[in-house]
């Protein structure tokens, strides 16, 4: 059994809307949450549900959500229903009525819930889904659980998946158990499934924060599903082709900023022309290939990209902008966060009705909802809504002022992640340079790890990756966050020196003032 009564009621609707695509295989018109006049969603003609005889007419399906754990459905629940419905069989708007709910569906239960919808609302046809009943379909269905990833987080994966992919898995999840409760299911999800299922590569581009490591986090859990691919995250395109195995067909390979962390790479893109010979093949070979980048970035690297070697690239269906949320997609997405983090009651009433100016600013992202979530991010903003405005439309800067704000034992942590290239390897054991950065920074080994832990979930996470457990920044933002207050103190440039990779230094810094705009000028000591 998966644990549905988490999902939240947006949330299971869209779980029942893609059931009847997937597992009915009918094409359904859905209603918007408000004023849906008693249907969730709508078809008209043939359907032939599994077991029983072909049905026809016009049909009404119903989704019935409980956050009860162990809520039993009876026809007290559904009154309101058979009214709505008695008026749509009126009008001639339901000849079928198919009732799907996460809450227990006894059989007795099941005929009177008949009997009221038939002998009372006058509906010809009623067919009713419990949670027994859904939760077999996720089971036995690979494509539903990518198209719906959040159930990935609800359920016991040893029941759906072989042990060497339940290991890959558990890592996975280890990050994203949290945010997998908050994921919305947006447009820009589905289209990147389509686009790996039809082509086996898919190219996630946006803003920083827009939410692209998310969906390729969900893409790759989906992929390991649903192809039982072996799931390895790479930093270069000489990794891909090294790690390649034309007799492993199944593998899933994942780049995060595939040109570069926070600026343009050349080198990497010229290693990717390198590359993309390669990568088709591999393709047909039946491997998968994600990608993700800045936008600002990529737009750099199409100009030195060989799209010719490569002509997926210049297919609107495999790259996708992540950040063309639509307008319910980004109220969901705030709602979740807000009704699903730390805040506490007074601040989720004080910031209810300014949630729609939230949705609608043209700066918002999915991170934005996620700080707005937590209290660490908000700790004396006013809830009113120039104040509001304002936190979103700077978002970067407020970050810093988080950091700023931090005590000297919470900096230092941070430090040994940032300089350990945002992965600080625990038991943490200190090499000399770092002991002599926590001690500039005010602070030691033990009140940075009390710190680190106080922050965990926040500002860093606490991750198994390959055998190992890691302290990682929780967004790539704070780690670009961090690296501008290091900047902005001499003291400190030393840190920053030892935490940024070689390859982006050589792009960065100056040994002296040469006149370079924005370049990172460092003395000579």
């Amino acid at each position: 059994m998966y644990d549905l009564h988490t999902l939240g009621w947006h949330s299971f609707q869209q779980l029942c809307l893609t059931i009847t695509r997937e597992i009915f295989g009918q094409t359904v018109e859905s209603f918007l949450d408000s004023a849906d006049a008693g249907k969730d969603g709508a078809f008209a003609g043939i359907w032939k549900p599994v077991g029983d005889g072909a049905l026809s007419g016009r049909f009404v399906i119903q989704c019935k959500f409980t956050s009860k754990r162990d809520k039993k459905l009876g026809t007290a629940d559904l009154a309101n229903d058979a009214q709505k419905a008695e008026k749509l069989v009126k009008n001639g708007r339901c000849d079928c009525y198919v009732l799907m709910t996460n809450a227990g569906l006894s059989g007795s239960a099941k005929e009177e819930i008949e009997t009221l919808f038939t002998a009372v609302a006058g509906v010809k046809t009623v067919v009713c889904y419990g949670s027994t009943w859904i939760s077999q379909q996720i089971k036995e269905s690979k494509r539903l659980r990518m198209l719906v990833p959040r159930v990935y987080g609800l359920g016991d994966l040893s029941q759906i998946l072989d042990e060497r992919a339940y290991e890959q898995a558990k890592a996975l999840l280890a990050s994203l158990r949290e945010d997998l409760s908050k994921v919305v299911l947006t447009y820009a999800y589905s289209k990147a499934a389509e686009a790996l299922n039809k082509h086996g590569f898919v190219l996630l581009i946006g803003e920083p924060a827009a939410g692209k490591t998310t969906i390729a986090s969900m893409l790759s859990m989906g992929a390991l599903d649903q192809w039982g691919a072996s799931t390895l995250k790479l930093d270069n395109p000489d990794k891909v082709v090294e790690r390649w195995n034309p007799d492993e067909p199944s593998q899933f390979f994942w780049i995060d900023d595939a040109f570069g962390v926070t600026q343009y790479e050349s080198l990497l893109v010229h290693r990717w022309n390198h590359a993309l010979p390669m990568i088709r093949p591999m393709l047909r070979n039946g491997a998968k290939l994600v990608l993700t980048s800045r936008n600002y970035i990529y737009n750099r690297a199409r100009n030195d990209l060989k799209e010719g070697a490569f002509p997926l690239l210049r297919e609107s269906q495999v790259v996708i902008d992540v950040k063309d949320l639509s307008v319910e997609e980004r109220q969901q997405i705030l709602y979740n966060h807000i009704k699903l983090g730390r805040q506490k009651n007074a601040f989720r009433k004080a910031i209810k009705p300014h949630l729609t100016l939230i949705a609608k600013h043209p700066r918002f992202v999915p991170e934005t909802a996620r700080r707005l979530g937590d209290p660490l991010f908000t700790e004396g903003l006013s809830l009113d809504q120039y104040s509001l405005s304002v936190f979103v439309e700077r978002q970067e800067r407020f970050l810093q002022e988080v950091l700023r704000g931090l005590d000297n034992h919470g900096k230092a942590g941070l430090a040994l992640i940032y300089m350990r290239g945002d992965a600080l390897e625990s038991p943490v054991e200190l090499a000399q340079s770092e002991r002599e950065a926590v001690e500039r920074l005010g602070s030691n080994l033990g009140d940075c790890l009390v710190a680190l832990d106080s922050l965990k979930g926040s500002l860093v996470q606490y991750v198994h990756v390959d055998g190992s457990a890691l302290w990682t920044f929780k967004h790539p933002t704070v780690a670009d966050a961090f690296a501008s207050l290091l900047l902005q103190n001499a003291e400190l440039l030393g840190i920053y020196v030892r935490g940024t990779p070689i390859d982006e230094l050589l792009g960065q810094v100056t040994c002296g003032d040469v006149g370079l705009e924005r370049a990172v000028l460092l003395p000579k000591s």
